[in-house]
């Protein structure tokens, strides 16, 4: 039986840092759930793909997962539901590794 674990995008850090992840240098951070702030390029890694929600390879973009972080931090619950997301839209299955 396989349990799938997830993960949240639950804000942005626009102050300089290091990814929790891989200790990289970070202009833009995304605050998680599980991972505390990491770079967008980490958060795509740690995802599992979902093809029924994003195209390609399954994955949000890097730019897409800054512009999630950023929706979270800077817009109201209200301005996010007249655009269509939901709080389940910042929620992600992490892949099994």
């Amino acid at each position: 039986m396989t349990t799938t674990t997830f993960t949240c995008i639950g804000g942005y850090d626009g102050e300089p840092g290091r990814c929790e992840h891989c200790n990289k240098h970070l202009k833009h951070g995304v605050r998680t759930s599980t991972h505390g702030v990491i770079g967008a390029d980490c958060f795509v890694k740690l995802i599992a793909a979902d093809r029924n929600r994003f195209n390609g390879n399954g994955k949000p973009s890097p730019t897409m997962v800054r512009d999630y972080a950023k929706m979270v931090e800077f817009w109201s619950e209200e301005r996010r539901s007249r655009m269509g997301y939901r709080s389940e839209s910042f929620v992600f299955g992490l892949a099994a590794l």
